[in-house]
């Protein structure tokens, strides 16, 4: 096990989890394909083109596919888990180039063979992404922890609206990078420091980072060299800065706090400042 903490691992997700031990993970926290296959001739290749940006598919982004290793992670993660722990799962708000449900298989997927559906967060990204007719602007992450078990939740004093304001990175190193400061506010939510968090399809490693800047432990596991490059990359540069691996880092929210202002009606804006 020890060969894993702190690392992001080049690799398919689905045979690295298969090494790890038994209730070895506290939390996971994971952005799969979403199976829209985007940046494969679709709109989002089209704008990247006339902005001059490389496409790249993403791999197992394809309907079956992304049903099938999302469902094989799942079913290792029941295994992974331990008994009160959670696991959170980013996905879209349809099925992409069409009316798919992929929230809602997503959502009974995180319901069966050990695990128990909890509840679904809606990020909303502020400003409307591509589409036709309905243009998305809000993706969601289900929650989920082992049946049996109970959620694991940092505080009890502490809570959390469901909907979540949080722009989207300007300057992304992978396509459907997610805001730090959203990866941050979830793990704080769920995790104590010390505690160890698993990212199976790590990206360019936002868990990683956001972990290490809590004080917690991570296992980022991505299949593409280039974006493991990148995710180890993006953590030597926050460790030059003196970010990273602070022992005994204390949970972001304090006793008492809650994460929004019970007194508005908006939606919570996500900022760094006494929250995260």
């Amino acid at each position: 096990m020890v060969e894993f903490i702190d690392q992001i691992i080049h690799g398919d997700c689905l045979e690295v989890m298969g090494r790890l031990p038994n209730e070895c993970i506290d939390m996971i926290f994971t952005d799969p394909p979403y199976g829209h296959g985007n940046h494969n001739g679709d709109w989002n290749a089209r704008l990247n083109a006339h902005r001059g940006i490389e496409n790249k598919p993403i791999a197992n982004d394809d309907q079956e596919s992304m049903r099938r290793v999302v469902s094989g992670m799942l079913e290792r993660a029941a295994r992974l888990l331990k008994h009160d722990c959670c696991c959170c799962c980013c996905c879209c708000c349809c099925g992409g180039g069409g009316p798919r449900p992929t929230f809602a298989w997503l959502a009974q997927r995180m319901d069966e063979n050990g695990l128990q559906f909890f509840h679904s967060v809606i990020w909303d990204k502020g400003n409307p992404g591509l589409g036709w007719r309905y243009r998305r602007q809000h993706e969601m992450i289900m929650v989920a922890h082992r049946t049996g078990g109970r959620l694991r939740w940092a505080d009890d004093n502490v809570t959390q609206r469901n909907v979540i304001c949080a722009a989207a990175p300007r300057e992304r190193v992978h396509p459907n990078e997610k805001p730090l400061e959203l990866v941050q506010r979830f793990i704080a939510l769920h995790t104590l420091p010390g505690d160890t968090v698993l990212d199976p399809f790590a990206g360019s490693s936002t868990t990683a980072i956001a972990c290490a800047k809590l004080g917690r432990r991570f296992i980022c596991i991505e299949k593409d060299a280039q974006y493991v490059a990148v995710g180890k990359r993006r953590l030597e540069e926050f460790a030059a800065q003196g970010n990273l691996f602070k022992p005994g880092a204390q949970n972001t929210m304090e006793a008492g706090e809650t994460a929004y202002n019970s007194a508005s009606t908006q939606p919570e804006q996500l900022s760094l400042d006494g929250v995260l």
